[in-house]
Parts: C-alpha cells; sequence; structure tokens
C-alpha cells in the first residue's frame, strides 16, 4: 500500500490498495472509486455454448495458443471452461505474486493432490498447506550444496554411460536416451538402485517405473476418475507396479535405518538424517517422496537438457566457448559462468515447465480483479521471457546477454523464472542444473555436433514439460575420443 499526503483546506489522504479497490478516504468516509472487476470484465476469446473455450484447445499445442491469446488480449484475460472459471496470467510480476501467495491463497489444482495420496504417494510436489509445510522443512536439508557434492561422483559416473553409448553408436533418439540418463541418476540417487538403462534393457524396476509415469500423467488429464468405481487392465497393472516399486524402496530404507549413515549417499538417506523438533519422515512418506523425485526429476530434466542441446547444436561458437572453460574449470560443482549462461538462455526460450496451474483456496482479489474461490490461474512462465521488453531480440539465442547484463538494452532476467517462484520454488534446482550442465559439458568435449542437413526442427509439443519430437542431432566425435568409437 502506498499514499500521498494532500494538503487543501482539510487535510486528507488518498489510499491506493492494489491488491483489493481504489478509495478516497475523507475523516471517516471511505467512498470506493472501483470495485475489483469481476472475471466477466477480463477481456479473452469467444468460447462455445456450453463448453467454452475448450474445443478451441490443443492440448500438446496449449502452450503456443495461450502466447497468442496473450499476444492477442493482453496478458491477464480470461477463458470459459466447462464448470470452470480461469485467468490466464503472462505479466510476470502478477505472476510472480501468485506464486508468492502459495499455499495459503493459492495451490495446485486440487485433484493432484486426492490422485497422488490415491496411490499412496502425496509427497513434496503434490502435497498442500500444513502438510506441505512440514515436507518442505524435513526435505530442503536433502537438497543443500553438501549432500549434492557427496552425489556428485555418481553423477559423473552415469554421464560416462551416455558418452560411451553415444561413442558406440550415434543416437537414434536424443531424448529417449536423455531421459535413460535422467531416470538412472535419480533412481541412483533417491533410493541407490542402480537401473543401468543406458547399458541394459528389461531391468524390473524399469518396467514397474513405465506403468507407473504414464497413469500418473493419464488420471491427471482425465476429467472423471473412473478408476474410484471400476479399474481396467491399466490400473491394475499400475497397482503391482507401485506394490513392486514400495516394497523395493522399503528394503533400502530398512538397510538405511539399520546402518544409520552420517553421511548420505542417497536422498532416502539424507531424509532419514533428517528432523525438525524430533519429527521425522515415517516409512510411507519416504516412498512418497522417492517417487516424487522420480516423476519430477526424469521428464522435465531431460527434456531442459534436449533442448540445450538442440540450441549448441547450432552454434558451434558456443560448444567451442564451452570448451575452453571446461578446460580451465572442468568440475561441474564449481560456477561455469559461460555454460551457465548457456543454459538460463536455453531455459528463457523453452522453461522446464511453461504453465503453472494454480487454484484459489478461498475467495482473494488478484490486483483488481475478485476471484471466487476454485477459480484456476494458469501463470504463463514461459511468455515473459519471448517480450521485447523483456529481452532484446527475444527469438534469439544468445547466451551473451546472461554476462554482458542489460548493456543499454532490455534485460530483465528476473522475469525468467524456469523453476517456478515464492516459496513452493522447485527444490530440485540444484540437481537438474547439474545434470543438465555435465550433458552438456559432456557433448561439447567429446563431439562436435550439429543439426542434420535438411531436418526441420523438432516438433514443441505440450505434455507437462514441453517436449522436443523429432529432436535428431550429427555427433561426431572430436580427435583425442575417436579411438572409443565402436
Amino acid at each position: 500500500m502506498f499514499g500521498a499526503r494532500i494538503v487543501s483546506g482539510d487535510e486528507f489522504w488518498i489510499s491506493i490498495a492494489q491488491s483489493a479497490r481504489f478509495v478516497i478516504r475523507l475523516g471517516p468516509v471511505s467512498v470506493p472509486l472501483r470495485a475489483p472487476m469481476s472475471l466477466l470484465d477480463l477481456p479473452g476469446p469467444d468460447g462455445w455454448p456450453v463448453l467454452g473455450n475448450l474445443p478451441q484447445l490443443t492440448p500438446t499445442r496449449l502452450h503456443r495458443q495461450l502466447d497468442s491469446w496473450c499476444a492477442e488480449y493482453g496478458p491477464v484475460y480470461r477463458l470459459s471452461m466447462p464448470g470452470r472459471r480461469l485467468v490466464v496470467v503472462g505479466d510476470p510480476e502478477i505472476g510472480k505474486e501468485v506464486l508468492r501467495q502459495r499455499p495459503g491463497t493459492y495451490r495446485r489444482q486440487s485433484s493432484i493432490e486426492s490422485i497422488m495420496s490415491e496411490m499412496g504417494s502425496n509427497g513434496l510436489f503434490s502435497s498442500e498447506g500444513e502438510a506441505w509445510r512440514r515436507r518442505r522443512r524435513l526435505a530442503m536439508p536433502a537438497f543443500n550444496a553438501a549432500h549434492l557434492t557427496r552425489f556428485h561422483t555418481t553423477l559423473e559416473q552415469i554421464t560416462e554411460r551416455l558418452r560411451r553409448r553415444w561413442l558406440a553408436a550415434p543416437p537414434e533418439d536424443v531424448r529417449a536416451d536423455l531421459t535413460r540418463y535422467t531416470v538412472d541418476v535419480t533412481a541412483k540417487l533417491t533410493f541407490d538402485y542402480d537401473i543401468n538403462t543406458l547399458e541394459q534393457s528389461g531391468d524390473v524396476i524399469q518396467r514397474h517405473l513405465e506403468h507407473v509415469f504414464p497413469m500418473i500423467n493419464r488420471r491427471l488429464n482425465i476429467p472423471f476418475p473412473y478408476w474410484r468405481y471400476v479399474k481396467l487392465p491399466a490400473d491394475h497393472a499400475l497397482d503391482r507396479a507401485l506394490d513392486a516399486l514400495r516394497a523395493e524402496v522399503n528394503a533400502v530404507i530398512a538397510r538405511a535405518r539399520t546402518a544409520a549413515p552420517e553421511q548420505p549417499t542417497n536422498f532416502i538417506e539424507a531424509f532419514l538424517l533428517a528432523s525438525d523438533g524430533g519429527e521425522s519422515f515415517t516409512d510411507d512418506e519416504l516412498f512418497a517422496e522417492a517417487l516424487t523425485i522420480l516423476i519430477a526429476g526424469q521428464d522435465t530434466t531431460s527434456n531442459a537438457a534436449a533442448w540445450l542441446l538442440y540450441h549448441l547444436a547450432a552454434e558451434p561458437e558456443a560448444q567451442e566457448r564451452i570448451r575452453e572453460e571446461i578446460a580451465r574449470i572442468p568440475s561441474t560443482l564449481e560456477r561455469q559462468p559461460y555454460l551457465e549462461a548457456v543454459v538460463a538462455e536455453s531455459m528463457r526460450l523453452q522453461p522446464t515447465t511453461p504453465l503453472l496451474l494454480m487454484e484459489a483456496v478461498h475467495d482473494t482479489v488478484l490486483r483488481d480483479i475478485a476471484l471466487p474461490a476454485g477459480t484456476w490461474v494458469l501463470v504463463d512462465v514461459r511468455y515473459p521471457g519471448l517480450q521485447e521488453e523483456n529481452f532484446a531480440d527475444p527469438q534469439r539465442f544468445d547466451p551473451e546477454r546472461w554476462l554482458r547484463g542489460a548493456d543499454g538494452r532490455a534485460h530483465r532476467p528476473d522475469v525468467s523464472i524456469p523453476f517456478g517462484s515464492g516459496p513452493r520454488f522447485c527444490p530440485g534446482r540444484g540437481l537438474a542444473m547439474l545434470e543438465v550442465k555435465s550433458v552438456a559439458a559432456m557433448a561439447c568435449r567429446t563431439f562436435d555436433f550439429r543439426i542434420p542437413e535438411g531436418v526441420p526442427p523438432p516438433d514443441d509439443r505440450f505434455h507437462f514439460a514441453v517436449i522436443p519430437v523429432g529432436l535428431r542431432l550429427d555427433l561426431a566425435p572430436r580427435p583425442a575420443d575417436r579411438e572409443f568409437e565402436g
């Protein structure tokens, strides 16, 4: 709140309440200047009767459609859905205001918590309110720099497997290989299980995970929870997979409780060491956190790494600068300014998670917009990073912008928030950055790579993360590594 003092005859104050309404106070009298707008006052595309804007949305192109409407109707607009009120926010300051007010005023859509709870996997990502606060206090120490340093040797070993795989044979599907890489990393670092999908197939845990990931996505996106009334074969397969994963994780928990290591080598051990006033995670909570890390870590990070390699493939000079930097600063645990600028630029163009769907916990006012309880607020994370007022020449891949700063041109790093913002800022950011940096450093050190001639750019499809479908790269081993081919 801010005010301006005006003295003219009688003294009075003009008070402007940004989050509610404009008021003139003259003595004890308050006269509203403008009441909060209703959702119907907002601009937005015309919809169909009953179905609203739903028929106009293509799920895999959702990010592009919402960006287009931001440009047409402004950075705050309404959409109509069957039985649901929805506001899209592409304004970076208003978006961060929403994220700052979690979990008290806004939360993830309520169906996420109920669906994950049914599967016994309601962890840090999906929990809300006091349950989230408790989990956050207990979980955050596991993600600190000291633990990530201890995990680094394991990360290097798995990165070396990816290098050997690409030296042995050109990758037919770069993104699939990067998914194998992130699954291997998250499984090993979460509960000390070496799936090793990069060098072998048929692992039991891997097969179970292949059931779990698509079924979670299916349940989160289906309009009616049929499985609560009748289960299809896929639902029974999910139950069996979750039981098998729970048995594996429980065995790791039992070993960790018996050994009680002071220096944890995986997240389960780190979680066991965590306590808050004598309170610690139960075994069921540990399973939920382990599955949360596996779900959240493998898809977003693999796609972030894939987009990064795509951008680098078109920039041989950037590859060379990374080689020069890692020759001076070989450890990805250290600050590597240019490599980190490359990562930041890639994530500006293709944020790890481009859209964040929130739900109003209670009636509230967002700036001067009245939001009834249950209103969906969709924060468009990607849109601000692609606007001229925030970044000069925003469609251009230009890592240098992160090193030179504004330099007389538009440069607002604060509007690029690929890991979210506010109290629920992604706790796995440090690990994700280590993985992406490790892949980029390995690729630049080992290969000269480019986009094959005549191959179109990958199709960016939205599936929670934005996936580079059809990504192909030509990887030519550099002279020092040619002896390792085949």
